[in-house]
């Protein structure tokens, strides 16, 4: 069910997403007698992604509302390159922050009729495995970029390369593209949806409200908006140094050999795993009451 959440849903808004999980996949699951558990279509944010990840994303500018977070998911788990409807240019921001390391400010972004697009923009982070964002997409896209879209790639080793346009170029494997569109209802071909993953970054009201409050905050009390940025960024280290711990315990149980109880190591790990899952836990909960 998350494939074929990642994979169909994009291009709908919240209400219709939640038809397609609930009537339509969960539906089908029953059908067909797959066992599954029947709340399964409402958990699919939970089981998709952790909540450090979303604390570390909302840091970087993605509204906390469950369609933006959805939409996160999309960008970042799918095969296909996304290619986002962004009328408010919320998802565009988000994406300049979160792989702003990944990009060359003078030719990651651009738009598809640029003269020197071919060449200067797209050549250059395929072979350097940038990320390049091209903008102002309305409904097609440059037949360019198909052997992108469709990941033409021949790789002979460990070494890349695609034929753009007749022109073969590097391809390293760290290339990244984002496309965004700023009509608010595009028509897409089939042909251009099925290349590439579509997904709807249209502002909802509660990512509005959220961006509004921080407007209102940053102008009338900045010190304010400084501990609140501060603590949320104290929420986000917790919950990975909570990731961590559990994960670092699970690998020494895996590792462990012979009776656990006798392995005196492990119990210390154990024990300091306790003590500091607790301490995590305490700093949370203070937290949470702060940010309420």
């Amino acid at each position: 069910m998350a494939t074929a959440f990642i994979t169909y849903c994009g291009p709908f808004n919240a209400e219709f997403r939640e038809i397609l999980a609930v009537d339509k996949f969960t539906a089908d699951m029953k059908e067909k007698n797959i066992p599954h558990i029947s709340t399964l279509a409402y958990e699919l944010t939970n089981f998709l992604v952790d909540d450090a990840t979303v604390g570390e994303w909302n840091l970087q500018g993605l509204p906390k509302d469950t369609l933006s977070v959805q939409n996160a998911i999309m960008v970042t788990s799918s095969d296909k390159y996304p290619l986002l409807i962004d009328p408010q240019g919320q998802g565009q921001s988000w994406i300049l922050k979160k792989y702003a390391d990944d990009m060359e400010k003078s030719r990651s972004i651009c738009t598809q009729t640029h003269p020197k697009f071919k060449d200067w923009f797209l050549k250059f982070c395929l072979e350097n495995g940038k990320a390049l964002l091209i903008e102002g997409i309305e409904n097609e896209v440059d037949p360019i970029l198909d052997p992108v879209l469709e990941k033409q790639i021949i790789w002979k080793k460990s070494r890349g390369s695609i034929k753009i346009a007749g022109s073969d170029m590097d391809f390293d494997k760290n290339f990244k593209m984002f496309l965004t569109c700023r009509l608010p209802n595009p028509s897409f071909s089939p042909e251009l949806s099925a290349k590439a993953t579509v997904i709807d970054f249209t502002v909802t009201q509660g990512g509005l409200e959220q961006q509004l409050l921080g407007r209102v905050i940053s102008h009338e009390q900045k010190s304010l908006e400084d501990s609140l940025n501060a603590l949320l960024n104290d929420v986000n280290a917790n919950k990975k140094a909570l990731q961590k711990l559990d994960k670092d315990l699970l690998q020494r149980l895996t590792e462990s050999q012979g009776n656990l109880l006798d392995d005196t190591s492990l119990m210390e790990v154990l024990n300091n795993t306790k003590t500091q899952a607790k301490e995590v836990a305490i700093k949370l909960e203070d937290a949470e009451t702060k940010t309420k």
